[in-house]
């Protein structure tokens, strides 16, 4: 038999416990007489610090009013695994709670303002009216019942947790808004979690450790907690990133099985928009098809992708075609005709998301090899070192890592199939001087064949130039620009490769 009385200081209030545990010490010779448990717990405000060591700092009691009044009885074997010894006490008594604060390690922030009352009935656990608490700037509302152990039959009143509109941040996992009910059933010790919840407005970071495989080392205790059918879903505004490779706007809905060591997760997400970075190119959704990541259970967190996305690139002549020089020309520009080719280049994933990179297949209008595609694919840089002009190199490099993401957001926002903002160099024919400028290009595809776009030199007062593009064939290539004021050109392209 035990004793015991406990004072945080000498003006709080006690723990008491008085309990009889038939316990046989490694030491000891004689048995306990019987195997019957009997433990009273009775604790208040302060004192409930006193109870965190009892959850080993998974729940710590921080402040507030509190009552708990507990009578726990049951058999004890000590051969038993500790689950199912917890789950053959019954447990009478009340736990009230009054604007309480309450931290718990799996939680970013604790609850506050806890209120409620809860009462074990012997072999359930049941909620009086509601428990409830403010959590990352919303409400938890808990309601309803939940057994202690097995039953025969579900309760009718299972226990259920409505999320309000709350904001959190989960390191490494989630970080932004949730709202949902979640139905927990199971028993107190071995709960399983179901219901739905929404996610929005928030980013789910992914890494190469989030896509081991299955069975990957987890904390101990993690099994305890399933999942049954969860439904979650991605709502307004997710994104899903792993900077800088990728960043996708996502859609859609999983279903949620497994444990917290062994996450089940089963269903399609599409797609929206997004963009790739491969090299020192960025590639984007091809906005024309069905881009996804499709779940399957036996799979875990690695996804099968099936995205499709697309890049033009610059591919620049070792020997440009001789032309009449016009005053401020824009040097090395996709419409400089005789020196450059817009290369329209795609690149497709099928295959798991950890083998992202190994299962890239790579296609351009008009056709090159795929080791041709690659070398285009960093070739900004490359190519404009090689002919001797360093400066605009390195602009193309940072170029690549600065303006992609503002070209993206103007032409998501603008509906634009290509919109990109590049630096140039601009040649003074009177003065002899080269100068690095930024210019910016958009463009429709009116057909696969034919696009429209319009150029202009932001840092200079060049008129906006227009360009028209019909590819007739793999050969054959019609282009025309016009500034409308000194320049004009129709060009016809022949090219045969051997």
């Amino acid at each position: 038999n035990v004793f015991a009385q406990s004072f945080l200081t000498k003006e709080s209030e006690p723990l008491t416990v008085n309990a009889k545990i038939p316990y046989k010490l490694p030491f000891a010779e004689v048995e306990p007489e019987n195997r019957q448990v009997s433990v009273q717990l009775k604790v208040e405000n302060e004192g409930l610090a006193r109870l965190n060591m009892l959850t080993n700092q998974q729940i710590s009691w921080v402040d507030g009013k509190g009552q708990v009044d507990l009578d726990i009885s049951g058999t004890f074997d000590q051969d038993q695994d500790w689950l199912q010894q917890l789950e053959q006490l019954t447990v009478i008594g009340n736990i009230n709670v009054e604007d309480a604060t309450i931290a718990a390690q799996a939680l970013p922030e604790p609850l506050t303002e806890v209120n409620g009352k809860i009462r074990f009935n012997f072999n359930r656990m049941e909620i009086v009216d509601t428990l409830q608490g403010n959590f990352g700037g919303g409400k938890l509302v808990a309601v309803g019942n939940l057994p202690l152990r097995k039953l025969p039959r579900p309760l009718e009143n299972p226990l259920t947790v409505d999320l309000n509109q709350l904001a959190i941040n989960l390191k490494g996992i989630y970080s932004g808004g949730v709202k949902g009910q979640t139905i927990i059933t199971g028993t107190l010790f071995n709960p399983n979690v179901g219901g739905y919840i929404e996610l929005f407005d928030g980013q789910v970071p992914i890494s190469e450790s989030q896509t081991a495989p299955i069975g990957s080392s987890a904390s101990a205790g993690d099994e305890l907690i399933e999942f049954n059918n969860l439904q979650l879903t991605l709502g307004k505004n997710i994104l899903v990133r792993q900077l800088p490779v990728l960043d996708f706007l996502a859609s859609g809905t999983l279903l949620i099985n497994g444990d917290m060591s062994d996450i089940r997760p089963e269903g399609t997400i599409q797609l929206l928009r997004g963009q790739v970075n491969l090299f020192t190119t960025q590639f984007r959704l091809d906005k024309d098809y069905n881009n996804n990541a499709r779940f399957v259970a036996a799979l875990g967190r690695d996804p099968e992708l099936d995205v499709q996305m697309v890049a033009s690139v610059i591919e620049s002549s070792k020997q440009p075609i001789t032309s009449e020089t016009f005053a401020n020309e824009i040097s090395d520009s996709p419409t400089n005709f005789g020196t450059t080719e817009t290369i329209r280049v795609q690149a497709k994933v099928k295959g798991l998301a950890s083998q992202l990179f190994d299962r890239v297949e790579l296609n351009s209008t008009p056709k090159r090899s795929e080791g041709e595609i690659v070398a285009l694919l960093g070739g900004g840089f490359v190519d404009t070192l090689g002919r001797g002009n360093s400066t605009l190199g390195l602009a193309n490099l940072a170029g690549s890592a600065l303006l992609s993401n503002v070209s993206n957001l103007i032409g998501d926002a603008a509906g634009l199939d290509e919109f990109r903002i590049f630096p140039t160099t601009v040649t003074d024919d009177n003065r002899r001087t080269d100068s690095l400028e930024i210019g910016a290009e958009a463009g429709i595809n009116i057909t696969n064949n034919l696009s429209f776009s319009l150029l202009k030199v932001l840092t200079t007062d060049q008129p906006i130039q227009y360009n028209l593009r019909y590819r007739v064939n793999e050969e054959v290539l019609l282009r025309g620009a016009t500034n409308f004021s000194d320049d004009t050109k129709i060009i016809v392209e022949y090219e045969n490769r051997f």
